[in-house]
């Protein structure tokens, strides 16, 4: 994550690093021996992140120091879920790899509420939770568990909404709605105050539709939206727009095999291709 001028790194071997880009010098770079396994966040004077064993901790920005180390549920086998972060007003919400959702205050480093959202029979340390990364509006949090969506209240913790389809994206808030794709790629509007459905689409149908051919399985890397559109991204480097009603309105080649995310700079899409070329699209 970066902050002006300064990146903070973690690492799979344990490092936390602070390095400042424009006089080009490590500042600091602390070895907390167990691998970190979590996004970073940044609030005030504290940068926060969480490692494999499903501790939270608090660092101060400035020394990499430890100012506040939460231990939570910690599961015995690794697979590939990442625990995640997310902030508001007032909390920090981590969701751990055991499926625990954790609301902690950003100024105290206190729990306001904790539950659990692994609905598996089998609740014990080896059990697998798999998610996508959580998102809130400051009202409201979304989170994808194995099998499902869960709309919780950001201030109590309660579930206000349970949906029998889980996102193979992060879920995106637009306005009081949230788009998801399942895991059967079907595109899925729903209202974040009252969990209605504003449409469900089969996107493999709507690609057969849009060209006239015969229905296929596509295979969806990412999506975002750009200019009041979604744009889906496919792993074979198609780019399909859909307006926020659900119409797809293009398909379009991507000139080049889209290796990482693409980020919006200024009117530019960049994204590397995986020959690590930078490539630059309007």
């Amino acid at each position: 994550i970066a902050d002006k001028n300064i990146i903070y790194v973690s690492d799979n071997i344990g490092y936390l690093y602070a390095f400042n880009f424009e006089k080009d010098k490590l500042l600091w770079a602390k070895n907390h021996k167990i691998p970190f396994r979590s996004n970073l966040k940044l609030t005030k004077d504290k940068l926060i992140a969480a490692n494999q064993n499903n501790n939270l901790y608090f660092f101060n920005k400035y020394s990499g120091e430890i100012i506040k180390l939460i231990p939570t549920e910690e599961t015995t086998v690794k697979n590939a879920f990442i625990n995640n972060l997310s902030l508001d007003n007032n909390y920090v919400f981590f969701l751990n790899t055991y499926g625990s959702l954790y609301a902690v205050t950003k100024k105290d480093m206190e729990i306001k509420w904790f539950v659990n959202l692994n609905q598996s029979l089998d609740i014990n340390p080896s059990n697998l939770f798999m998610g996508n990364q959580i998102v809130n509006n400051n009202k409201n949090i979304i989170v994808n568990s194995n099998q499902s969506t869960y709309v919780l209240d950001a201030e109590t913790g309660m579930i206000l909404f349970k949906k029998n389809f889980s996102s193979i994206i992060r879920p995106i808030i637009i306005d009081q709605y949230f788009l998801s794709i399942s895991k059967n790629n079907f595109l899925i509007m729903t209202n974040i105050n009252n969990g209605k459905i504003l449409y469900s689409l089969d996107i493999n149908q709507e690609v057969s539709n849009f060209l006239k051919s015969k229905k296929r399985e596509i295979q969806i890397k990412n999506t975002m939206i750009v200019n009041g559109k979604i744009y889906i991204f496919l792993k074979n480097s198609f780019l399909l727009k859909f307006d926020l009603n659900g119409k797809l309105k293009s398909i379009n080649k991507l000139p080049n095999k889209l290796n990482t995310f693409p980020i919006i700079i200024d009117g530019s899409m960049v994204y590397f291709d995986f020959k690590n070329r930078l490539s630059v699209l309007n």
